[in-house]
């Protein structure tokens, strides 16, 4: 039985402001770490491999006694499975199956230690009374030896009792002689009377439910209790749980009844706001973020918001709230404000490398709180030598491109009350060798960023870009006349945009449960003026759940779809300016496949007549030109190496589909079959640009605190006959920082 607690616990958060940056502090790197340790790392998997399994049981022994399992054989369990009983031990029998069996250690025999069978025990046990069997038995009656000595057999039985299931689930409401609360209160704001039925909405552990034997299983359910009554102003609520078990004619079936005796007490209100640790930071700008004022109710929603909005600041390490100086007969307290300040200027470097940007560099300066303002201004830099091989090119040298990115970003806060006015200037160099140009591009964006909920965030943006495209100097001959054919010139498009995003992950960084959807509109030209008319729109979820096998199971399903309007019509599918286009293929979207190579292609007409094939076969040395229609599927299973925990090393599997589209009528049915093959063009079965492609493949993740460097393989599942003696590659590998979703 919980213990009667007249004080709630208030919200403590550490102050991750939730950007995804990386600071990298100004320190030696630690051995180990470097890049060149991640390449060799990736390169001697399989030498680790065969170190680490001759030192597994060493490394298992710790001076303990190690006795090898071949089995756990349960008795007596009914309600529950065998499978989901051991998936809750500790101790694992051997894999039938496992992504490392096929270099032979998939199938070894297991260790344990005899001396922590009583925890597995234990873990049974609260495993079903969790699940209401109040009177399980676990007992161990035997460990014997298999005959032919491959380890111990476990022979665990279990007597697991009636089931207690929850029949009445009430809110009784103490303290009836005062009012708990009016519609009105003597100050005009709107009190929420208690309802017993909206206190009890949403909670775990409603009738049907099977009772849990342990009283603190309900604290999730007690602390939603809780923070109900703080939002109506009860803050020293107090809440006891009563069950009471009967029997019924099935002996294998107890009935629960579930009490939870509420005394709300008084209504408090703030008496006064008072802020501790500030040292650089103004008062007014602290204030400014708080969603409460003197007078107002005690309600949580508030406190929460609060301290989300302070903690985006970025101006603070941890914000706390607590109340003090509470008043039971006048029903007042004061709010103290517990910040911890951060530094407020900054600095950032990083290095990097991938298969395309072989070299990496990045810094940036930062400063949160300008001239005591809480204006912020930051100024970073990407600089990266780009060995992108240009139009698949394989019979000549790949000489090096140096791409970069400035950005100069200033916000100013608190422009319409709690909106931020966000500003920035840029400008930059891509290649794009999939499609033989050099885009240099500069801009101006202005936008503002607003959240509706703990999670969902909202960011509003008008743009104004110029992007000049030129020819790589690498670019085959025979193609430059194509390209000027295209009216290459500068082209500029104005802007505006909105963007959602419900973020529901653990961890953005290394999610491993949740999901989070992100969507984007875009309108340009028409009457914002500009040489590009446009719509565009994209959606994307992400799912993660734990695999049965063990790890993560990631999925992603993202769409787009762009097109051209008003004056921009005319040019068709053209109308879309390359750099607004979807792409497709590589690390973070198809792997197997070459970055962004799949879709429609650039292609001399003249070439097409002279060798007598269809517009829709994909030709070597063909730059790709982006598509208007976006679609692309990846389900991947992330799971650790038990070998290589040490190393940090886990595996993965995953299999990845997607393709630009040029035209709708472009996306057919057959679009999506499962196979198709490297053949001449007028085969039925060769592959098409329009084919959805499939990837299967596997690869391998060096966790860092910087996130994960992996090396992926991706085996095309739809490979295409590209010229009479080229064909696409039977593998592709994808080297980079991050997971690619």
């Amino acid at each position: 039985m919980l213990p009667r607690t007249g004080h709630p616990t208030f919200l403590h958060r550490s102050g991750a402001t939730g950007k995804m940056q990386v600071r990298i502090p100004h320190r030696a790197e630690p051995p180990g770490r470097s890049p060149r340790a991640f390449l060799a790392a990736a390169g001697l998997l399989v030498c680790v491999l065969a170190a680490a399994a001759a030192s597994a049981e060493s490394e298992l022994e710790f001076g303990l006694q190690q006795h090898l399992l071949q089995r756990i054989e349960l008795r007596g369990n009914v309600a529950v499975p065998a499978a989901d009983l051991k998936a809750v031990m500790k101790i694992r029998e051997k894999r039938s199956f496992h992504p490392l069996a096929i270099l032979g250690f998939g199938d070894r025999t297991a260790l344990y230690q005899p001396h922590l069978l009583d925890a597995e025990l234990r873990l049974l046990t609260r495993y079903y009374r969790q699940r209401g069997f109040h009177q399980v038995s676990v007992q161990l009656d035997s460990v014997q030896t298999d005959v032919d000595e491959r380890g111990d057999v476990l022979h665990i039985s279990i007597v697991e009792g009636p089931q207690t299931i929850l029949d009445v689930v009430e809110v009784v409401i103490a303290d009836a002689a005062e009012p708990v609360a009016d519609a009105v209160d003597a100050d005009g704001d709107d009190v929420e009377v208690l309802d017993p039925e909206k206190l009890l909405a949403d909670l775990h552990y409603v009738a049907g439910v099977a009772a849990p034997a342990d009283l603190n299983d309900l604290g999730t359910d007690i602390y939603l209790l809780r923070t109900r009554l703080w939002e109506r102003g009860h803050m020293l609520a107090q809440i006891r749980p009563v069950m009471t078990t009967s029997a019924t004619a099935d002996p294998a079936r107890r009935l629960a009844h579930l009490v939870y005796e509420i005394a709300p007490g008084k209504i408090y209100r703030i008496a006064g706001i008072t802020v501790e640790g500030r040292r650089l930071t103004r008062l007014d700008l602290i204030g400014r973020e708080l969603s409460m004022k003197p007078g107002d109710l005690f309600r949580w929603s508030e406190v929460e918001a609060s301290q989300r909005r302070l903690l985006d600041t970025s101006l603070f390490r941890d914000v706390g709230f607590r109340p003090v100086d509470t008043d039971s007969v006048a029903g007042t307290t004061r709010l103290l404000v517990e910040v911890v300040e951060r530094k407020p200027a900054y600095y950032e470097f990083g290095l990097g490398v991938g298969s395309r940007e072989r070299i990496r560099l990045l810094a940036a300066w930062g400063h949160n709180n300008l001239f005591g303002t809480g204006q912020r201004l930051r100024a970073s830099s990407r600089n990266s030598l780009n060995y992108e091989d240009v139009q698949r090119l394989t019979d000549g040298p790949v000489h090096p491109e140096l791409n970069y990115r400035y950005d100069l970003l200033h916000t100013y806060p608190g422009v319409l009350g709690r909106l931020r006015l966000d500003s920035g200037v840029y400008v930059g160099k891509e290649t794009r060798g999939e499609s033989g140009l050099n885009l240099m591009s500069r801009g101006l964006s202005v936008g503002t960023r607003f959240g509706s909920g703990p999670r969902v965030s909202h960011a509003v943006e008008a743009r104004i870009e110029e992007v000049d495209p030129s020819l790589h100097p690498d670019a085959k001959a025979p193609l430059r006349a194509a390209f000027e054919a295209s009216d290459l010139r500068p082209r500029d498009t104005r802007s505006l945009g909105w963007s959602f995003q419900n973020e529901g992950r653990d961890d953005p960084l290394r999610p491993r449960r949740g999901e989070t959807q992100t969507t984007r509109l875009e309108v340009a030209g028409g009457p914002l003026g500009g040489d590009n008319s446009f719509v565009k729109v994209s959606a994307s979820w992400q799912g993660y759940r734990s695999f049965p096998l063990g790890g993560v199971l990631a999925m992603r399903a993202s769409a787009g779809i762009v097109r051209p309007y008003a004056g921009s019509r005319a040019r068709g599918a053209d109308g879309v300016p390359y750099q607004e286009r979807f792409f497709a293929g590589g690390a973070t979207t198809v792997r197997g496949y070459l970055e962004r190579s799949l879709g429609p292609q650039i292609t001399d007409q003249a070439v097409l007549d002279s060798l007598e094939l269809a517009s829709d076969v994909p030709l070597s040395d063909q730059p790709a030109r982006g598509g208007n229609y976006l679609l692309l599927t990846n389900v991947e299973w992330r799971f650790p190496l038990p070998l290589l925990r040490s190393w940090r090393l886990d595996g993965v599997a995953f299999v990845d589909g997607g393709n630009v589209w040029e035209n709708a009528r472009d996306i057919r049915l057959r679009s999506f079959r499962w196979r198709s093959y490297a053949r001449a063009s007028q085969d039925d079965a060769s592959t098409k640009l329009w084919d959805y492609r499939y990837s299967v493949g596997c690869g391998v993740r060096l966790d860092t605190p910087v996130g994960p460097v992996r090396l992926d393989a991706g085996f095309p599942l739809k490979r295409a006959l590209l010229s009479d003696s080229v064909t696409e590659d039977k593998v592709i590998y994808h080297f980079s920082l991050g997971f690619p979703f």
